[in-house]
């Protein structure tokens, strides 16, 4: 199977969006394709050209790719989780003024800082249609930081033992679980590189 400039040039163009091994698969259907359409056509410009435009462009493949990636499944199940177990600290923190005034300024800073990071990570892994590479790192990014916070606020509240209520056991179920999310979505992603 000889290859044509234009085929190679497409898969280039993948190469710099989509991982490894994914490109190498693709490479062998459009090398078949190309082929197949050489036999067809007889004319290498003609095949390839034809080759092309059943596969698709660089644009609309990366994004099938990116739109079916784990990591941007992961990136939407912490961002719609969020919202819920934020809401629930929100009460948790807000009813329960006296053991919530211990915790520092800087330390509510710090974790504010570090939620906006993480939502700012985790859209733009569902935003980005274009680089897989980026979607991965950003849900990679925003998983582990949520990981980090919630475990952050689960560590104050064993540090701080504040009186047991049912918005401080509804918080902390939802940080846990968030945590186990984050945790079994960490390994798929690094997965598929």
């Amino acid at each position: 199977m000889a290859g044509h400039e234009l085929i190679e040039r497409h898969l280039r163009a993948l190469a710099e969006r989509l991982p490894g091994p994914v490109v190498d698969e693709l490479a062998d259907g459009l090398l078949a394709s190309y082929d197949d359409q050489l036999k067809r056509f007889g004319d290498p410009d003609t095949a390839a050209r034809a080759a092309l435009a059943d596969f698709g462009d660089a644009d609309t493949v990366t994004a099938a790719f990116v739109r079916a990636s784990p990591a941007r499944h992961a990136a939407f199940t912490l961002l719609a989780a969020g919202p819920i177990v934020g809401l629930s600290w929100g009460a948790v923190l807000i009813t329960g003024n006296t053991w919530a005034s211990l915790i520092p300024l800087s330390s509510r800073l710090a974790v504010g800082v570090l939620l906006g990071s993480a939502v700012l990570m985790l859209v733009i892994a569902i935003r980005d249609q274009r680089h897989y590479r980026t979607v991965r790192l950003a849900a990679l990014g925003g998983a582990g930081t949520v990981a980090v916070l919630d475990t952050v606020m689960l560590g104050t509240v064993v540090t701080l033992v504040p009186p047991p209520s049912l918005l401080l056991l509804v918080a902390l179920t939802g940080s846990v679980a968030r945590i186990m999310l984050a945790v079994r979505a960490i390994p798929a992603v690094i997965a598929r590189q």
